[in-house]
C-alpha cells in the first residue's frame, strides 16, 4: 500500500474545470481575443503560464489574460462543489493515517475555498501550488516539491488526477496516476494512452474499488 497520496484539485476533488473554462473564455473575450471554450477545456490543468504559451501567440497580452482570468474565476468559484467521494477520500485517507497532499495548478488564493468545500483543512499533510515552483504542470515541479517535502519516493507515493498534464509531470517524477474522468476534457482512452496505471468515473468509484489498500496496476 502507498503511504502518501497526491492528489490534483480542480477536476479531480472539486468540480471546477468548466468555471475555469468560463472564467478564461470571459478573460479573452476582454483582451478581444477569439479561442473557443472547448479548446480552453483541452488546457485546464496546465499552469497558467504553460497554458498561455498554448492558447496566445501575443506574449504581451498574456498579463491581461491572467489578471482577467483571476478577476473572473473570483466569481465563479462559489458555484464550484466537491465531486463525487472527494470527501469521503480524504476521510478515509485520514483515517488510515495516509499522508495526503494536495499538488494543483490552482494559486494559493483559490484553496481556501477548497478546503472549506472538502471539510480538509485539519486532514492535510501539505498543499503544493503553482505559485511555489517555477513551472507548473505538466512539468514535474509540483510533484517533485510534494515529494521532497514529505520525503517520500515515487514508489511509496501515487498521484489522482484528471488529466493527461497530470499523468506526464507525474512520469516525469517516476511517479504513478490513477486518473479519474470527473474532469471531463479527456476520455478514458486519452488517459490510459498517457499513463494512466487506473482510471475511474470518479473519486467513489476509486473508493469502491478498495484505495488506497489495492488498485488495478493496469487499465482494463
Amino acid at each position: 500500500m502507498k503511504r502518501t497520496i497526491i492528489l490534483d484539485v480542480d477536476g479531480t476533488l472539486m468540480d471546477t474545470n468548466y468555471l475555469h473554462v468560463e472564467a478564461w473564455a470571459r478573460a479573452f473575450q476582454k483582451i478581444e481575443i477569439s479561442i473557443s471554450r472547448s479548446a480552453i477545456h483541452r488546457q485546464i490543468g496546465k499552469g497558467a503560464t504553460l497554458m498561455l504559451e498554448e492558447l496566445l501567440d501575443d506574449y504581451s497580452l498574456r498579463p491581461q489574460a491572467s489578471e482577467w482570468h483571476s478577476h473572473f474565476f473570483a466569481d465563479l468559484q462559489q458555484y464550484g462543489s466537491a465531486l463525487p467521494g472527494a470527501k469521503e477520500m480524504i476521510e478515509k485517507l485520514f483515517s488510515q493515517e495516509m499522508a495526503i497532499w494536495l499538488a494543483t495548478s490552482a494559486k494559493s488564493q483559490e484553496l481556501d475555498y477548497y478546503l472549506d468545500k472538502l471539510e480538509a483543512r485539519e486532514k492535510l499533510t501539505g498543499i503544493v501550488t503553482s505559485d511555489d515552483v517555477e513551472s507548473g504542470k505538466p512539468a514535474p515541479h509540483i510533484f517533485q516539491q510534494a515529494l521532497e517535502r514529505s520525503a517520500s519516493a515515487p514508489e511509496e507515493s501515487i498521484v489522482v488526477g484528471d488529466t493527461i498534464w497530470d499523468i506526464q509531470a507525474a512520469q516525469r517524477c517516476g511517479l504513478q496516476t490513477i486518473g479519474v474522468l470527473t474532469g471531463g476534457a479527456f476520455s478514458r482512452q486519452e488517459l490510459q494512452m498517457a499513463g494512466a496505471v487506473a482510471i475511474y468515473e470518479n473519486c467513489r468509484e476509486l473508493l469502491l474499488a478498495g484505495f488506497p489498500q489495492t488498485f488495478p496496476r493496469t487499465c482494463s
